[in-house]
C-alpha cells in the first residue's frame, strides 16, 4: 500500500467543516497493482455468467492514459448487476465505532444525457462504497450486504455518483477520469475485535448494455466516532 494524497478538494469534502476526532486514511493507486482487492460480480444469475461479458481485473489503462488500473467490466442483462472490488481493512482500534468516508478515482467512456436501454449508460450506473462484517460477495443470487438497490443508499451502503462525464459524448470511444467523494449520510462501522472490517467499491447499473470501468484509486478515511 502507497500512501498518496488526491486533489485538496477531495479531501477537504471528506473532512467536512469543523469535524472532530482522529482519522486513519488508506490510499490505494492501482498503478501499484491490486494490493489485495478482489473483485466480484452479484445480482445476476451465476450459471449464466458467460453472457454477461464479466471481466475484472488489473489492467493496462485504455488510450489517452498511462499505467494500470482496476479493470470492472460487464453486460447489465440483468438490470441488476453489481460490479465491485472488496479488501479486508486492518490497523484499526479494536471493537471501535468509526465513520467511513470514500473518494474513487476512476475512468468512464460514459457521457451525460446519452440514450440508452433501460437508463443511461453515464447517469443509471451507480458508484457506490460500503462496509460488512465478513467478506464481501455473492451468495445465491444476490450481494451479501445492504447496499441498497441502484440509486438508493443500503443499510451498509452509500452512493458516491455515477459514471457520467459532461462533455465526453455518447459514443463511448474515449474514456476521461472522474473523482467521487460523499455521500447523502454518514456511514458508520464498528470494528471486530481484531480491528478489521471488509470494505467494497463498486457500481450498481440500471442500464442493460456493457459497462467497462477503470478505477484508478481508492481513498478510505476512518474517522473515529
Amino acid at each position: 500500500m502507497k500512501k498518496l494524497g488526491l486533489v485538496a478538494s477531495v479531501v477537504a469534502l471528506l473532512l467536512g467543516c469543523g469535524e472532530t476526532g482522529s482519522r486513519q486514511d488508506y490510499v490505494y493507486d492501482f498503478r501499484d497493482g491490486a494490493q489485495q482487492w478482489q473483485g466480484g460480480f452479484a445480482d445476476y444469475p451465476s450459471q449464466d455468467a458467460p453472457n454477461y461479458q464479466l471481466e475484472q481485473g488489473i489492467r493496462a489503462m485504455p488510450s489517452g492514459f498511462v499505467g494500470s488500473g482496476y479493470l470492472l467490466k460487464g453486460n447489465n442483462h440483468s438490470d441488476d448487476l453489481f460490479m465491485f472490488v472488496q479488501r479486508k481493512i486492518d490497523g484499526l482500534l479494536p471493537n471501535t465505532r468509526y465513520e467511513l468516508q470514500a473518494a474513487v478515482k476512476l475512468a468512464s467512456n460514459a457521457g451525460t444525457n446519452c440514450a440508452g436501454i433501460g437508463g443511461a449508460p453515464g447517469e443509471a450506473v451507480y458508484v457506490k462504497f460500503g462496509v460488512h462484517d465478513s467478506e464481501p460477495k455473492q451468495v445465491g443470487y444476490h450481494f451479501n450486504a445492504d447496499k441498497g438497490e441502484q440509486s438508493q443508499d443500503g443499510q451498509a451502503g452509500r452512493v458516491i455518483g455515477h459514471l457520467g462525464i459532461d462533455g465526453l459524448g455518447c459514443t463511448g470511444q474515449k474514456y476521461a477520469t472522474k473523482t467521487l467523494a460523499g455521500g447523502r449520510t454518514p456511514l458508520f462501522v464498528t470494528t471486530n475485535s481484531a480491528g478489521e472490517v471488509w470494505v467494497f467499491v463498486g457500481t450498481d447499473s440500471g442500464y442493460e448494455g456493457l459497462t467497462a470501468l477503470y478505477l484508478q484509486s481508492i481513498q478510505l478515511v476512518f474517522v473515529l466516532r
